[in-house]
């Protein structure tokens, strides 16, 4: 009776544990704490996103990547006001595509700082209507309509802080510094990984795939020949990373990396 009992309490605290741990906002956008100072933001609408949110320290948060539009932008920072309490917010983007800066709008509207690269500006120039007029032929079903229609009207804001992409940007926000790099074109032309040293944390980006990926996906703007090498760079620049976080799906660690290089040799 008493390991019943000891059962039942431990399966208890288990769920309370995995309550804690994910905090749903909507249907649609849903928020993973990985640990006390990093949580997993979600979004899918219609496909599953992750953009991240780091604790800086007790007054300062640093966005990585937003969802994909400025209303679930806007519940995030509803969160991160209710659960965190910063004074200071600083958002990074990696890319030019609506996984990467859908929601920029809601943060400049905050008058947040946006940090991005050059050739992201430049490709929101050159390629927002070719992808926006893609993404509406992925979405012809007629439950998918309400996504087509978003997409259709949705404006794209460039980031208000700019820095050249063959250089990088190195960020010191209070207790953690955040490596912002280009080691060449990959899954777009712009795409960035940032490192987190104090946390031996690498946000991937859509550079990096999640072992459930059976291969590398949306290709349209890749650069096929250079992805790999700069998967490799990566690799080889963060051999220290604990924890990858990819664009789409679970997050792991350096197996990641090495299965996003495997995925080339299929």
């Amino acid at each position: 009776m008493r390991n019943y009992f000891v059962l039942i309490l431990t399966l208890l605290i288990s769920c309370v544990c995995f309550a804690q741990k994910e905090v749903v906002l909507n249907p649609e956008l849903k928020i993973s704490r990985l640990t006390d100072d990093v949580w997993v933001v979600t979004h899918s609408f219609p496909w599953e996103s992750n953009s991240l949110i780091v604790k800086a320290s007790d007054k300062e948060v640093v966005l990585i990547d937003t969802p994909y539009t400025n209303e679930a932008t806007e519940e995030v920072l509803k969160f991160i006001s209710k659960e965190i309490k910063p004074k200071e917010i600083t958002a990074i983007l990696t890319g030019f595509h609506p996984d990467n800066l859908g929601g920029t709008g809601c943060l400049l509207q905050h008058q947040i700082p946006v940090y991005g690269s050059d050739r992201t500006c430049k490709l929101l120039d050159e390629r927002i209507p070719e992808t926006r007029k893609l993404m509406l032929t992925w979405l012809q079903k007629p439950e998918q309509e309400k996504y087509r229609k978003v997409y259709a009207e949705m404006k794209f804001s460039k980031p208000d802080h700019v820095f050249p992409i063959e250089k990088g940007l190195f960020l010191k926000k209070r207790n953690l510094s955040f490596d912002v790099y280009f080691p060449g074109e990959s899954h777009s032309p712009d795409n960035l990984t940032v490192y987190i040293k104090e946390l031996n944390l690498l946000f991937g980006g859509c550079m990096i795939k999640s072992m459930e990926s059976p291969n590398l996906g949306f290709t349209g703007d890749a650069n096929m020949s250079e992805w790999p090498i700069s998967v490799k760079k990566v690799q080889e620049k963060y051999p220290d990373a604990q924890t990858v976080i990819p664009h789409h799906g679970s997050w792991g660690n350096m197996d990641l990396v090495q299965h996003t290089l495997d995925l080339f040799k299929k």
